[in-house]
Formats: structure tokens, C-alpha cells, sequence
């Protein structure tokens, strides 16, 4: 007979400080040893982005650099389906009775994936080591990193993130060209056709019918056109110069062009304002609140709060919502999962990879969730200004 085994309790009694964290690195679960290592409370962990576990300083220069590391080490356990072990990172941990006074403590950390049903990545465990002590002691009584091998190592962080960066473009490129041309080649070939059938029997062609269905097609070919440039666009041009911009402002200007195709609801905390280019923010709440009206049966929920140092926006619809299995997939390129939807009506599948490639390219995520009412909960967190 199997053995029932306790999976929490096991995961609880591990010694080395561990915490699991969904893709958006968003912390779902959390051992003592953990919190022990960083002086936390479970309850202040839980729900929050994982480096909230460990800068207190929301300002600390090395906070941007540390999200860096750890977003590449994601990426390359995500892309080879294997822990992925991160060059030893500095933090700020608070000192037992020291009255809220911290320390640099320098910790080994190893990423490993977790897949669901659908073979996507649905979580990662994140297990630490504090190895101070031994980089101390390697290097006698210096400092447990000197400056020069803190440049050794930031180069080293930087030659693999350009190597997985570089594979990763590749591999777009191969999968762009297969679905672009699949996806060109649809309304090509009604074109071509409805052409063809008017040359064989000109008597008996209806102009302006057929000049109505010739403007639907390239109207299509426009819009698919047009999404790939954008993706091209945000891809290339990574490090666009930033602004200002009051996102609390934007999501009310979005909002009211579709007031009167639905019930719009609007929960916003005032002047939430994130750096970022604003006419692809613009673009990104267009392709969400398109989306959400498409599929919504009466009514959008939009909530806009401040959490953890950064903006969290949700769009919420009443309607079917989108199964644990589709929730990665609905990102990608030219995926429609209601297959009775025409393409006229659905578009060509590429307004959600362009709403999360706008959200990456502002080191911020977008995910799906469940809506508490039905239907489907987007959630995208941008950094706030800092």
C-alpha cells in the first residue's frame, strides 16, 4: 500500500529557506525556514512579489539589479525545463535584536520549475543558501565580495542573460515566420479568389458587393500587419526613453470608448503614476478592454490599486472565462481558443502577446486569472515611479 505523504508538512520542515512563486514571481507558499532568514511574517510574504521578501528599501539601487538576475534565471529554468542556479546574490537581511538594523548577507539561490497538466510552467520553487560565511572565508578577511569579483560576476550575469537573450530572439524568429506566413496566407488567398472569380464571370459580379469583401480582407491583412510591426517595435526598441504617466488618468480616457458598448465599473485609486511610453500603454488597456468586452456577457470590472511597490490593474469580464490549461497559451501568437468564433469577429489572435510584450518590455507581467463573479480577471503590475 502507497504511503500517504504530507507534502506540506514536508515542504514546511525543509531546513534550507524555500518559497514557491507563481511565473509574475507573485509568492503563494512559504517555510519557516524562510522566514526566519529574512525576519518576516508569513502573512506579510504571502500574495507580495518576491523581492519584497528581501529589500526593505523599495529604494535600494541594487533592487533593479536583483530583479534583473533573478527574471534571467526564470527565463533560462522556464526555456530548459531545469533548476537554474543563480550566482550568488547580495541582500539586506534585518539582525536578531539588533532594533530593525540590517546586513549584507550573500545568498545562493536555485530556481526550479514546476509544470502543470499542460506541460507549461505554472510555478517555481525558489531555495536559498546563505553562503557568507564561506565566501568569507575563501577569501580570507577580505570583504566577501570585492569589487572586482562584484564586476566579475555582474559580467558574467550579463554574458548569459545576452546568450539566453540571443536564443530566445531566435527562436521567435523561426516560430514568427511559420505563423506569420500562415496566418498572411488566409486572407491572401480569399482575395486572390474572390479576384479570380470575377475575371472568370465578369457578367455576373456584383461591384459593390465585391469591392465591400476586397476592403474587409485588406483591412485584415492592415490589422495583422500592423500588430507585427508593433511586436517588432517593442522588441527593438527596448530602451525607449520613459515618462511619467498617471495611469489612473489613462485607464478612465480607455475606458470611456467602450461605456457604451457595455456596463463599464471603474474602482481606481487616484494618481497611481508608473514610468512607461504612453502610447504603448494606451495600446496594451486597448487590447484589454477589447478583449474583455468581447467575451464579457453584460458588464467589465476595472480595479486599480497600489501593491508592494507597484500599480496592479485588473479588468475583469462576466463571461466563460479561460480554463487552467489555455491561461499561458492565450498569450502567444495568433491563438484563438474559441474555435466557432469567425476570424472576422475574433481578429487575428494577437492582441493579448501584444498587451504582454508591452507589459515585459516595462519590467512589468500580465496574467489570467478567475474573476470572483465568472468569466476572466487580467491583472498587469507595472513598477511604480520610483
Amino acid at each position: 500500500m502507497r504511503q500517504h505523504l504530507d507534502y506540506a508538512a514536508l515542504f514546511a520542515a525543509v531546513p534550507s529557506p524555500c518559497l514557491v512563486m507563481t511565473p509574475d514571481m507573485t509568492i503563494v507558499a512559504v517555510n519557516q525556514a524562510y522566514l526566519d532568514a529574512c525576519g518576516r511574517r508569513r502573512e506579510e510574504l504571502l500574495g507580495r512579489h518576491v523581492l519584497d521578501s528581501c529589500a526593505h528599501d523599495h529604494a535600494d539601487p541594487g533592487r533593479r539589479r536583483a530583479l534583473r538576475n533573478l527574471e534571467a534565471s526564470l527565463r533560462r529554468a522556464r526555456a530548459t525545463g531545469k533548476p537554474d542556479v543563480m550566482a550568488p546574490q547580495r541582500c539586506a537581511m534585518p539582525v536578531s535584536g539588533a532594533g530593525g538594523l540590517s546586513e549584507g548577507r550573500y545568498w545562493s539561490t536555485v530556481n526550479s520549475p514546476v509544470f502543470g497538466s499542460n506541460g507549461a510552467v505554472v510555478l517555481f520553487v525558489h531555495r536559498t543558501e546563505d553562503v557568507s560565511a564561506f565566501l568569507q572565508q575563501f577569501r580570507g578577511s577580505r570583504s566577501p565580495m570585492s569589487p572586482y569579483a562584484t564586476e566579475t560576476h555582474d559580467l558574467n550575469e550579463q554574458v548569459r542573460e545576452a546568450a539566453t537573450y540571443a536564443e530566445r530572439l531566435l527562436d521567435r524568429q523561426r516560430q514568427f515566420a511559420a505563423d506569420a506566413s500562415h496566418e498572411l496566407r488566409t486572407p491572401l488567398a480569399a482575395l486572390r479568389l474572390q479576384v479570380e472569380e470575377a475575371q472568370l464571370h465578369p457578367d455576373h459580379v456584383d461591384l459593390r458587393d465585391l469591392l465591400g469583401h476586397l476592403a474587409g480582407d485588406l483591412d485584415r491583412l492592415a490589422a495583422i500587419v500592423d500588430d507585427l510591426l508593433l511586436l517588432a517595435t517593442i522588441e527593438v526598441d527596448a530602451d525607449e526613453e520613459l515618462e511619467e504617466v498617471n495611469l489612473t488618468s489613462l485607464v478612465e480616457t480607455v475606458a470611456a470608448r467602450w461605456a457604451g458598448s457595455c456596463d463599464v465599473r471603474l474602482d481606481l485609486e487616484p494618481a497611481v503614476t508608473v514610468d512607461a511610453a504612453s502610447w504603448q500603454l494606451t495600446r496594451l488597456l486597448a487590447g484589454l478592454f477589447d478583449n474583455a468586452r468581447r467575451h464579457a456577457a453584460r458588464r467589465l470590472k476595472v480595479d486599480l490599486r497600489r501593491a508592494g511597490g507597484h500599480a496592479e490593474l485588473a479588468v475583469a469580464d462576466d463571461g466563460h472565462g479561460v480554463s487552467p490549461d489555455d491561461r499561458d497559451r492565450i498569450f502567444q501568437r495568433f491563438v484563438r481558443l474559441d474555435a466557432s468564433r469567425s476570424r472576422d469577429r475574433g481578429g487575428p489572435g494577437l492582441g493579448l502577446a501584444v498587451a504582454r510584450a508591452i507589459a515585459s518590455a516595462h519590467r512589468g507581467t500580465l496574467h489570467v486569472e478567475d474573476a470572483a463573479y465568472g468569466g476572466a480577471r487580467f491583472v498587469l503590475r507595472l513598477p511604480l515611479v520610483s
